[in-house]
């Protein structure tokens, strides 16, 4: 499958599931195909568009659309004038002249021409038309924008007319466009990202109590192009921000979307037990000397020339959170139980004004010391692993890619769910053909993974550098699939017909990442014959019993010698590895890491 389909299909079927409005799977997988058409062009999040911007039925008991031959309109507000994008998608392969035609027509007479005469379809439309009529009476200009969406190429041998009707309609100079499925995945990585509606908040920095001839509250500098500002606040400000972010984006997740880990709570964390702790205690106004405070990078800093009314305020837009995550969270939990308790409770702040991506990553390496970094937790916020999240997301797994996500403040129901150490660990025994280093070592998985992430020069940066194109997202599926294969089958495994139990297998619990590897050999590279039941299941049982062979004769050969065979120890070393492939004759590639590229 190429990576197009992967995540087009992906996201289609995911948003036909959550606004589902007709019994009729076509009719969904097309409204899915509208939202997500214009989510794409937009740039907005598949709920607003649903709510605010598709015309729906607003009675599906009649026959016949009521929308004009318009799919959806939107307003957009530049002070002096405004544009108005109208929206035509088709879930189609192929171009049609007469969809695109009535379409520019539609407009035209409805809005520019205000031609209504004979036309009964379109009282879907009225909100939109009473819109344009109140701002076009208010002396406001509005410059129409047409874009007819469609799910093909404009460029396809099979639909070969596509190409002419794109070049005959397709007008840059009177805002009348026509995009592709090509043009959408070329979205994709922003289609991928949290949309964070903008975030206006002031920071009330606290005056020095240390001289009364110098009661300065702001410390600030600057190295290059990051500005930088350094106060202290009362903890209660902190709880506001996350208010704030609640009451604009629905949930305050994205406020520390950049930061490496989710909240880690604190019945079992013990920093944050201790923090909480302290913050109950007399000791409370200790909390500044005892706490390292909280890092936040901002897009913009506001910074006053001089106070007013003997106080400085700190404007900023879009803060996150990069450090202090869990400071801020166990402040907001006391917060919301009790905000008196942080009465006279201050915090030290430190903002940055950056759009420098790698400025977060040194922060968070050089501030964390309360809880140690892991790679597992550098590689949360890669690239790679937000798209693979949206993969996953697609098809209702979720994908956890850091410690803590299960307090997050938002949920959405999945079927299943999955750590990203376990998807990248078994990846490296299937793919990546080491089972016995998936076994042994974890931390050298996930090493190999960060490094190839972040040099240029590592063999596998091809796969990690974060390219919507790469192949690693259907090979990670495909893992995830296959140890879920086995994992489900480790307490009943069917044999020609007949069920038997994992205790005729010993090895089972202890060959997990053996077993995966012995199934993607059997099966191959073609993908797709992964979602196929009887093929995962004759993979199964000639693994299961080739590597029972091969335990039972390491068995017999340790025996002969006095020794005692060690399941942990056999998987942990490549020995297991090179008796199952002399044992199915399998030669191992020279090309592995080339080879990765085209396995899609």
């Amino acid at each position: 499958m190429n990576n197009k389909d992967l995540f087009i299909n992906g996201f289609l079927e995911r948003i036909a599931k959550e606004y589902p409005q007709d019994e009729n799977p076509k009719k969904n997988l097309d409204l899915a195909f509208e939202i997500f058409g214009i989510a794409s062009v937009l740039d907005k999040p598949f709920q607003e568009v649903f709510d605010k911007i598709i015309i729906k039925d607003k009675n599906s008991n009649r026959s016949g659309s009521m929308d004009g031959g318009i799919d959806g309109i939107w307003f957009n507000d530049l002070g002096d004038y405004y544009e108005m994008y109208v929206f035509q998608c088709k879930n189609s392969r192929s171009l049609k002249e007469k969809e695109i035609s009535d379409f520019r027509n539609a407009v035209n007479d409805i809005f520019s021409d205000g031609n209504k005469v004979g036309k009964t379809n379109i009282r879907d439309l009225q909100p939109f038309i009473d819109e344009y009529k109140n701002l076009s009476h208010s002396g406001k200009v509005i410059e129409n924008k047409l874009y007819f969406i469609f799910n093909g190429n404009s460029i396809d041998p099979e639909n070969s007319y596509n190409e002419h009707l794109y070049k005959a309609y397709y007008k840059e100079e009177i805002s009348f466009f026509i995009y592709d499925s090509y043009w959408i995945y070329e979205k994709i990585s922003s289609i991928a990202k949290n949309h964070r509606a903008k975030v206006e908040f002031a920071f009330h920095p606290e005056n020095s109590n240390f001289s009364l001839l110098d009661n300065q509250a702001l410390y600030t500098f600057s190295i290059g192009n990051t500005r930088a500002a350094n106060f202290r606040i009362l903890a209660t400000e902190i709880c506001e921000l996350i208010e704030k972010e609640k009451s604009i984006n629905g949930s305050f997740d994205l406020l520390f979307e950049e930061n490496i880990r989710q909240y880690l709570g604190t019945s079992k964390f013990k920093a944050n037990r201790e923090m909480n702790k302290t913050l109950n205690s007399e000791d409370a106004v200790l909390f500044p000397f005892l706490n390292n405070g909280i890092t936040i990078i901002t897009e913009q800093i506001t910074v006053p020339k001089s106070a007013q009314d003997g106080k400085y305020n700190l404007p900023v837009v879009n803060p996150q959170i990069v450090n202090g995550l869990q400071t801020s969270r166990v402040l907001y939990d006391i917060y919301k139980n009790n905000k008196e308790k942080l009465k006279g409770v201050f915090v030290n702040v430190r903002v940055y004004e950056s759009k420098d991506p790698s400025l977060i990553e040194k922060i968070t390496d050089a501030t964390n010391t309360q809880t140690p970094i892991t790679n597992k937790d550098k590689i949360s916020i890669k690239e790679f692993n937000s798209l693979t999240k949206e993969v996953f997301k697609n098809s209702g797994i979720d994908y956890v890619t850091k410690r803590g996500d299960g307090f997050k403040s938002s949920y959405v129901n999945f079927h299943n769910q999955v750590d990203s150490e376990t998807v990248l660990k078994f990846w490296y025994a299937t793919f990546y053909e080491e089972p016995e280093v998936a076994k042994n070592s974890i931390a050298k998985v996930l090493q190999e993974i960060y490094d190839a992430s972040t040099s240029e020069n590592h063999p596998l940066k091809f796969l990690f550098d974060g390219s919507k194109d790469s192949s690693i997202y259907i090979q990670l599926l495909t893992s995830y699939k296959i140890y879920q294969f086995v994992k489900n089958n480790k307490k009943e495994t069917i044999i020609n017909g007949a069920i038997t139990y994992s205790q005729k297998y010993e090895h089972l619990s202890y060959s997990d990442e053996l077993m995966c590897y012995g199934i993607y050999k059997y099966i191959g590279k073609n993908l797709k014959d992964y979602n196929i039941e009887n093929k995962l299941v004759r993979a199964y049982n000639d693994t299961i019993e080739v590597i029972e062979t091969e335990v039972q004769n390491n068995k017999r050969e340790l025996l002969t010698i006095e020794k005692t065979f060690s399941f942990n120890g056999y998987f942990k070393k490549p020995k297991c590895r090179y008796d199952f492939n002399n044992a199915k004759g399998i030669i191992e590639e020279d090309n592995l890491i080339e080879n990765l590229k085209s396995i899609r």
